[in-house]
């Protein structure tokens, strides 16, 4: 009987007990120290570890983002009201290392390339305009019909293909 109650009482705790989730970073500073910590590594290499301490909940993008999208707009919450701006065309182009973004806004066209690192769910550039020289974003949503990401607070709405070409097709 004190068996029974012993593993009864066991199994509730298991049962009961919060699930936790953690992001671990391995990174590599410029001296060639490992150091783990909680947040993107700031410079030097990195790798995101997936430390889970519960049972693992399915995740619907759980693939690479590859192909072209057309950024439709930006909202501050994942289903929210997009704001477009409807003077600048971003095409985002994904490949498993890099990431290539043509910008265009009137006569002027930019193309700005990234390196990339991917996992499903999310992927970081080194984008030498912010301070850390990374950018890490998370994958809110990715169909066939759409891709949400996010980052500093705010998400990114984009549909696939080639916003010049989608312009191009509404224009005729």
């Amino acid at each position: 009987m004190i068996k029974m109650m012993r593993l009864f009482v066991l199994l509730a705790a298991v049962l009961l007990t919060p699930q936790v989730f953690a992001d671990v970073y391995k990174c590599t500073d410029s001296d060639g120290e490992v150091v783990f910590q909680g947040e993107p590594c700031r410079s030097g290499e990195e790798v995101k570890m997936d430390i889970r301490f519960a049972k693992q909940q399915t995740n619907d993008v759980g693939q690479l983002i590859s192909g072209s999208w057309c950024e439709i707009g930006t909202s501050g919450v994942s289903e929210g009201t997009i704001m477009q701006d409807s003077a600048m065309r971003k095409t985002w182009i994904f490949s498993e290392r890099q990431m290539v973004q043509h910008i265009s806004q009137g006569q002027r066209k930019d193309t700005f390339k990234y390196a990339i690192r991917q996992a499903p769910g999310s992927f970081v550039i080194d984008h030498p305009a912010f301070g850390s020289g990374q950018v890490s974003w998370q994958v809110k949503k990715l169909t066939d019909e759409q891709l949400v990401i996010a980052a500093y607070g705010g998400f990114t709405h984009l549909s696939p293909g080639d916003c010049e070409l989608k312009t191009a097709s509404s224009e005729n």
